[in-house]
């Protein structure tokens, strides 16, 4: 019998417009008078994409739980509050979903992700309804984003909560993809459906419509203001622009094993000359001696978050000479040095000492003028065309297991251009195997993908890997569906 799961949303409309981000408050589903007049006007279309690229930015999402947080936690990143049992993050820490506050926060994740998804969902229906509000490259433009977005986080929902894939754990029943705007029951579906027939086609039709509309490919990524004030079309890095919806069908085959078609899809940005002057490795001469260190490297980000407040993270999360106990994530001491080689420019920019130990501080305060901040202060990465890199890697190591050398040869050189730009040099031929993971821990730390990469992996927590505790952890890769979902399959 199939299974079905209720997804609790509300709907919810823009009411105030700006160049750059929209308060939302929620109105009935019922309201159609409201969602009409919402979008009447291009104005109305473009609050609304802002209003959903808000929720993303929420804590319980990509602000906090899906980027630096729950996720790296999850990922054995910090010792964090190991003297408090009763912590969040703790529990986290110990896989223990069966506490109360646990499963509170996962159901949290849970609902907003879906909440989320809903509100595009009345984006892409509002598409279909307007009558000549919108031109046809805006039209083509908020859909493409839309359908990007939607399965953004509809995969990571996937690897959250889907088991991880292999030929049979993809035809088991995982979670639901909903492409309506009605709140309404969906059919759990299982992860080669998921994938194939609801995910990959909202990426091939984004990724089709933005080649016609998104700026991003004829003005690169319009980092500033319009003189205009009209800012819907600018800051494509904060976008899910064309770029990366490639990168994202690259990391989808990646995650669904399908190494050659992943290998295709990475190599289209690697070998793109365009990709390269568009995004290049960031300059060490802003990181390095800088009063405002680009710690983020955000010429590098496909797609990252806004975030107004980001200098609080390092504050409230990171801050070694100020925090302790439960509210401190720090990775155990001596983890840091063996992870890095020190003349690595992300550990030079990124780290911070404080006494044996180190403090995470991409996120930490920058000095800048405050009339005319850099764009890089207040960004959060979320994809970054490194990643491209290694996808083509591993997919070259593992699409052909017979022929082992010849992948590894192929590896080595997509690493070489990022151990050249991170300022270190290359490891032996047969530590690739090894060095590719590590270098995973080293690149996206705070950004989300570690987790992921160890599941893929099906990864051990040896003390290579594991920068909370001496010794091996096991891990719960698979976090369970809420137990208000649960109860009304």
């Amino acid at each position: 019998m199939k299974a079905s799961i209720k997804t609790y949303v509300w709907i919810l409309v823009a009411v105030v417009l700006t160049t750059g981000c929209s308060d939302w408050l929620d109105y009935s589903p019922k309201d159609q008078y409201v969602k009409k007049q919402q979008f009447s006007t291009v104005d109305g279309f473009y609050s609304a994409v802002n209003g959903v690229y808000n929720r993303i930015a929420s804590n319980t999402l990509y602000g906090q739980n899906l980027s630096y947080g729950m996720i790296d936690i999850l990922a054995q990143r910090y010792t964090p509050g190991s003297n408090n049992s009763n912590s969040l993050n703790y529990l986290w820490s110990t896989y223990d979903y069966s506490s109360t506050n646990l499963q509170a926060s996962i159901d949290a994740i849970w609902k907003e992700a879906y909440s989320t998804i809903l509100n595009v969902n009345v984006i892409l229906s509002a598409l279909e309804e307007q009558n000549g509000v919108l031109t046809q490259k805006d039209m083509e433009l908020i859909k493409g984003d839309c359908l990007a977005l939607r399965a953004f986080i509809h995969f990571d929902l996937l690897r959250l909560f889907g088991p991880n894939y292999n030929d049979g754990s993809a035809e088991q029943p995982a979670i639901p993809y909903n492409n309506s705007d009605k709140a309404q029951a969906h059919e759990l579906l299982s992860s080669r459906q998921f994938i194939y027939d609801y995910l990959m086609p909202d990426l091939n039709l984004a990724e089709e419509l933005l080649k016609e509309a998104d700026p991003i490919l004829t003005e690169g990524v319009l980092n500033s203001n319009n003189e205009n004030g009209n800012n819907y079309r600018r800051y494509r890095q904060l976008r899910l622009n064309y770029f990366a919806v490639i990168l994202m069908k690259a990391r989808v085959h990646l995650w669904a094993k399908d190494y050659t078609n992943a290998l295709t899809e990475a190599e289209r940005l690697i070998g793109d000359d365009y990709v390269k002057s568009t995004f290049p490795f960031v300059d060490s001469d802003k990181l390095l001696g800088s009063i405002s260190p680009d710690r983020v490297f955000s010429s590098e980000v496909l797609f990252g978050l806004y975030n107004a407040d980001r200098e609080s993270i390092y504050s409230d999360n990171f801050d070694g000479t100020n925090l302790s106990g439960a509210a401190l994530l720090q990775p155990k001491a001596g983890y840091i040095q063996q992870l890095f080689n020190q003349a690595d420019y992300r550990f030079l920019s990124q780290w911070r000492a404080n006494g044996n130990l180190y403090s995470f501080c991409k996120y930490a305060k920058i000095s800048y003028n405050e009339e005319n901040p850099p764009f890089y202060a207040f960004l959060m990465p979320l994809m970054r065309i490194s990643e491209a890199y290694y996808i083509a890697a591993e997919s070259s190591i593992m699409k052909d297991p017979s022929n082992l050398m010849a992948g590894i040869t192929a590896a080595q050189t997509y690493l070489t251009p990022i151990k050249q730009a991170r300022g270190i040099g290359l490891p032996g031929m047969f530590e690739l195997l090894t060095e590719h993971s590590k270098e995973y821990l080293r690149e996206f730390w705070g950004e989300g993908q570690i987790f992921f990469m160890l599941k893929r992996n099906n990864q051990g927590l040896n003390n290579l890997y594991n920068a909370n505790t001496d010794g091996s952890i096991t891990a719960t890769y698979q976090l369970p569906l809420p137990a208000s979902e649960q109860e009304n399959r």
